[in-house]
Formats: structure tokens, sequence, C-alpha cells
């Protein structure tokens, strides 16, 4: 239901012409027409008016299409998935889509990805944002990391720690439960899921050590030992593919930027 077929519902459940509700409104009979038949919709100003006139929540004047809005968003960050490397042209995709939807927090999270780290004070007052209004665990977590990142990049360090210090501790990965509990399709996805970060993970952190010696026999040490376990999964079938795809992330970037 679009947000204008819920304003024909409610209208007439009061049993009340477009003429009724545009008196009370104090606009024309034509606009309440637009709305209801999917032409326009009405300002975001006009919400609360509405809500009032028809004893109801803002949330459920908009829950009508709150389905529609995130299949859509949904569909916007999978395209901008090929696009993200070019920061610039990533950050102009991501604000445009802000455009038509105002603040939405998934949009937001994207667009705190790709705006370059050196912007820092823009990164952390779109993260506080979030931070203070999310409901949403999982854009609360990637938030986090990218603001305890960004302030270390800056060389800002007690912030980064300040940031670092609200994220918890990691026991278990939830995909890892998932993979332990689910049955047939829906257990082989986790389970590739979990594989995926295992294998990241583990490749990100022998990146780091290699990054941290300063001894160059040690580093080369540090860096055959990334190779030959990046190759020992390249080289399996069921992995090999995945594998590529990580091993090619992780020899492209330098271990600061591998977060």
């Amino acid at each position: 239901m679009t947000i204008g077929e819920k304003i024909k519902s409610l209208r007439r459940e009061k049993n009340l012409t477009q003429e009724q509700l545009a008196e009370y409104l104090d606009i024309s009979s034509q606009a309440v027409s637009k709305w209801e038949t999917g032409v326009s919709s009405p300002d975001i100003d006009m919400l609360p008016r509405l809500a009032i006139f028809f004893h109801t929540t803002i949330d459920n004047l908009l829950n009508y299409d709150r389905q529609r809005i995130d299949e859509e968003v949904d569909e916007l960050v999978k395209k901008s998935v090929s696009i993200r490397k070019e920061s610039e042209k990533a950050e102009a995709f991501y604000r445009d889509a802000l455009k038509k939807y105002p603040n939405n927090e998934v949009l937001l999270n994207c667009l705190m990805m790709v705006i370059p780290d050196n912007r820092m004070d823009e990164k952390i007052e779109i993260g506080e944002s979030l931070l203070n209004s999310t409901t949403d665990d999982e854009i609360k977590l990637d938030v986090l990391r990218i603001l305890a990142l960004t302030c270390h990049y800056n060389g800002d360090h007690s912030m980064a720690e300040h940031y670092l210090a609200k994220l918890p501790e990691l026991y278990f990965l939830k995909t890892e439960i998932a993979a332990a509990i689910r049955t047939e399709e829906s257990q082989l996805i986790e389970i590739e899921k979990t594989e995926n970060i295992c294998i990241w993970t583990l490749g990100a952190m022998l990146k780091l050590r290699e990054n941290r010696e300063s001894d160059l026999e040690e580093k080369l040490k540090m860096q055959n030992l990334l190779r030959t376990f990046l190759d020992l999964f390249c080289h399996d079938r069921i992995f090999h593919d995945r594998a590529e795809r990580i091993a090619k992330n992780l020899w492209e970037k330098d271990a600061t930027e591998l977060y």
C-alpha cells in the first residue's frame, strides 16, 4: 500500500471527501487527489498534520511502504558495489540516492564507507548521527568500525580507542552458529559466509604482521607465509573463486587499507 492509498483508506474510514480533507489541511483538493493516485506524495512537513487528523502516527503513515523502500535501497546498494573503489563516483551515487531516500541509515552507512578518511570530521558527524538514531545493531557496529579506523588513519589515537571501546569482544560468529543449526541449502550459505570471513581475517592479520616487521628477512618470511596461505585455498576446487578474490584484494592493498 502506498502512502496515497493509505491516506485514501483513512479518509474513507472517516467518510470524508477529498475536498473536506483538503480544507482541513488548507491545500487544494487536486493535491489530495494527486496523493491518492500516486502522482505525488505529501511533503514531509505535512506528515504530522495528517497523523494528527487521522489520529495515527507518522510511522503508521510511512510504514505502508517500508518494505518496498528497503527493497529499493537494497537494489541500489547491490548496484553500487562495482563503483565503490571509485570514491568520488560512489559518493555522488549515494548522495543522489539520499535525495530520494533522505536519512536512510543503510545509504548513510554506505556513504561513510566511501568518504575519504582525510575528511574525518564529516565522517564523524554522519557516524555520530547514525549512532544516536539507529536501532540496527549491524549498522551501529559497522559505524564504530569505520570511525575507529578513520580516527586511527588521521592520527587521533584517543578517539580511535574511544570508538574501539564501544565495539563488543568477539567470542563467536553469528554465521558460525547459523552454520551449525541450519540445514540443507541455508546451511551451505552460512558455511560459505563463515569460510570467507575466516580466510579474509587470517589473511589480513598476516598482512598486518608483515607490515609491522622492520627486519627485511622477517618481512619476506611473512610475505611467503601469506602467499602460501592464500595459494592453499586458491588451488582448492571448493575455495578457488572466493579465495582468488580475497587474495587479489590482500595483495593489491596496503595493510592499513584492509578494513
